[in-house]
């Protein structure tokens, strides 16, 4: 599992309210929300929960930093652990913090392929009214981590905090965006050789063959790509910060440009972002996306030119109609006194038109800007894999690297002996997560479809597992795997034989239920006659 405090970036942007709001909120799908628990108020309705810890952060006026803590804790894909034990994991990650007195409101999410729990700790203590915050958080947090993997089971996750930051930064930058990080190319590829320069031109010039160079940038250096990417020379390696080569090259010298170097810096491999070789490829989906993303952006630009071509010709309008209003003015038979009301009277009504203009404008750019920003390379796969692409969706699929466990996969589920990894529901869907998961709707049923297994809601009925059945046979054939609890497994076997549907199971307990349920079916529906005709 990992365990993480999320930093606000600006104080003025804490607000709790506004946390649990988006913490709260469904967003249109059926099992993002799972169970919701407030802790240490006088209430468990969550407006009133809301409220009380307001007015106790309000009460706190001495403290400066932020007064929230939004701790998440994520379990390993296939991990489901039960309410209970959940709660139980909350309430010794806030006693490690030494937050276990403070008010909380903690969300089980379970939208994405991982398991995860966000927890909203107010650190302003209820009674005392001071703030507490964690020191050394993470290494707590780290040592709890590996102890709850430990007796819980867990997939066991590397929790070094002396892991090296720059690879933390390249794996966070290169999973969330799915595409080849410049500042892991350069680790990656030419490290070694840049290590190596013993002067600053030879410096320049393995750069150079490699289409870089190296700027001065406030008080630091960057490493600029030919294509305008820029990383700091510090994040690549602390031996290239600036006080580190200039100790060991010496003062700072620019590149001394040559025909030569051109013409060995137009020949060289640059960097191009890619996407992240996996076992599939990934080309012409990824030239689809940029072309998409370049005709987006060309449509937004020509939609911000619109905006300002009408803004300004609204307030020409509006300034030729001031003039025009103060021209008749001059000509009207009025003293002094009266033409100075009329005057102001103009005045005002420009002020507010121009007010008017302005807003518009600031609006309809702002809705301009939510409705078109430029997407991720994995957003879009996930965009393009709802609306039915079954390449973007094998190519979800093909980025997840982690080992099967069949036998550590928890939760209710029907899987199949063949893998039908390119099949998937194309109506009723509802989200698609960066790794391939789809969630959609059998009938009343929320199922998450990894590709190999069908994942069910826990408070599934016996009459709504039909349509999940047929699903499942659709995708895997008529001989199935049912795992989970044994209340799933039995639902399943009474809801194939009530319903007359042909399937089998690999388990060889649950197929013996299946033949017994369908004997006794078959016995109850004979005719009571025909024992006595026998008899006869």
């Amino acid at each position: 599992m990992i365990a993480k405090i999320i930093p606000i970036k600006s104080i003025r942007k804490s607000n709790f309210s506004a946390l649990v709001k988006y913490l709260t909120d469904p967003q249109g799908k059926s099992e993002r929300i799972g169970m919701l628990t407030v802790t240490n108020c006088y209430t468990d309705e969550l407006t009133a929960a809301l409220l009380e810890i307001q007015n106790t952060q309000e009460m706190n006026k001495r403290a400066k930093s932020d007064k929230t803590c939004h701790l998440v804790l994520s379990f390993s894909e296939g991990e489901r652990l039960s309410n209970t034990d959940l709660s139980a994991i909350e309430e010794r990650f806030c006693e490690a913090l030494g937050l276990s007195e403070h008010q909380r409101i903690s969300v089980v999410h379970d939208d994405t392929d991982n398991l995860h729990i966000h927890i909203a700790i107010n650190k302003i203590h209820p009674r005392k009214l001071t703030i507490h915050n964690p020191y050394y958080d993470y290494k707590k947090v780290a040592t709890l981590c590996e102890q709850i993997e430990q007796e819980y089971g867990l997939t066991q996750v590397n929790h070094e905090t002396r892991i090296d930051k720059t690879e933390r930064i390249i794996q966070d930058i290169e999973a969330k965006a799915g595409v080849e990080s410049l500042l892991g190319w350069i680790r990656r590829e030419y490290l070694d050789d840049i290590k190596n320069t013993n002067t600053w031109q030879d410096l320049h010039q393995v750069l150079q063959n490699h289409g870089l160079e190296i700027k001065e940038r406030g008080n630091g250096l960057v490493f600029v790509s030919n294509n305008g990417v820029a990383v700091k020379a510090s994040s690549v390696d602390r031996s290239l910060s600036k006080p580190n080569l200039i100790k060991r090259l010496g003062a700072f010298e620019p590149a001394i440009q040559s025909e030569q170097t051109r013409t060995q810096s137009t020949k060289a491999k640059h960097y191009q972002p890619k996407p992240i070789q996996n076992k599939v490829d990934t080309s012409r989906l990824y030239k689809c996306y940029q072309q998409q993303q370049n005709y987006a952006a060309s449509w937004r630009k020509e939609q911000r030119l619109k905006l300002r071509q009408q803004r300004d010709l609204l307030i020409e309008r509006a300034k030729l109609e001031a003039r025009n209003k103060r021209s008749i003015i001059k000509h009207v038979q009025a003293g002094p006194l009266g033409k100075k009301v009329l005057y102001a009277t103009v005045s005002l009504q420009f002020k507010t038109m121009l007010e008017e203009i302005k807003r518009d404008y600031r609006e309809a750019y702002a809705q301009l800007k939510a409705g078109s920003r430029r997407m991720a390379w994995l957003d879009w796969l996930t965009i393009e894999a709802k609306n039915g692409n079954a390449g973007a969706l094998v190519a979800l699929r093909a980025r997840n690297k982690r080992v099967e466990r069949d036998g550590a996969v928890k939760g209710d589920h029907i899987a199949g002996i063949e893998y039908n990894n390119n099949q998937s529901r194309t109506d009723n869907i509802e989200s698609v997560t960066k790794g391939g998961t789809v969630f959609y709707k059998a009938g009343t049923i929320a199922v998450r479809d990894d590709g190999k297994r069908l994942f069910v809601s826990q408070h599934a009925l016996d009459n709504s597992l039909v349509d999940v059945l047929q699903v499942a046979i659709s995708k895997y054939g008529s001989h199935l795997s049912v795992n989970g609890s044994d209340a799933f497994k039995s639902a399943v076997v009474r809801t194939a034989v009530q319903n007359k549907i042909r399937v089998t199971f690999d388990d060889p307990v649950l197929e013996r239920q299946r033949n017994q349920l369908s004997r006794q079916a078959v016995f109850q529906k004979r005719p009571k006659t025909s024992t006595l005709q026998r008899s006869l």
